[in-house]
């Protein structure tokens, strides 16, 4: 059984998703209560996984990696019984940000950040387009990415 989340909760997740830096005290004052009410409310959504983990958002440019892709990727017939058994391998990738399983004529998407063209190309040559599972492929590049606000 899930978590009910409360207006104070709600509160809780947009003040982290901005800034998921916020001591205690701050994610309690900015939400409007008690500290130990607040740890206690985070702790819930922790064991509950409404908060799934905390992690640095790096900027793939000042990290090195000037280009930036987003890598449709269709599975073979053989292999759309195990798509999810894929997402490990995906994810070791180097360069892979991010795997998406989609509905559609594409399963797989990929995001993924290379320091150039080239490498980006070898990426998909090397990972994808060797895969014995994996079959057509579409790259598209990423000029700018804007991250949204967490749901209400």
């Amino acid at each position: 059984m899930g978590i009910v989340l409360t207006e104070s909760d709600r509160g809780i997740l947009r003040a982290l998703a901005a800034d998921g830096r916020l001591s205690n005290k701050e994610l309690a004052d900015r939400v409007g209560l008690a500290p130990s009410t607040c740890h206690g409310r985070v702790r819930a959504l922790e064991e509950a996984g409404v908060i799934r983990g905390y992690r640095a958002v790096v900027d793939p440019v000042a990290a090195g990696a000037a280009i930036s892709a987003l890598i449709s990727v269709a599975v073979l017939d053989h292999a759309r019984s195990q798509v999810t058994e894929l997402v490990p391998m995906l994810r070791a990738i180097p360069g892979v940000q991010q795997v998406f399983l989609l509905g559609g004529d594409r399963d797989i998407v990929l995001h993924a950040s290379t320091a150039d063209v080239a490498s980006l190309r070898e990426l998909i040559r090397v990972h994808i387009g060797s895969h014995p599972d994996l079959g057509q492929s579409q790259t598209q590049l990423i000029f700018e990415h804007a991250v949204g606000e967490v749901p209400a």
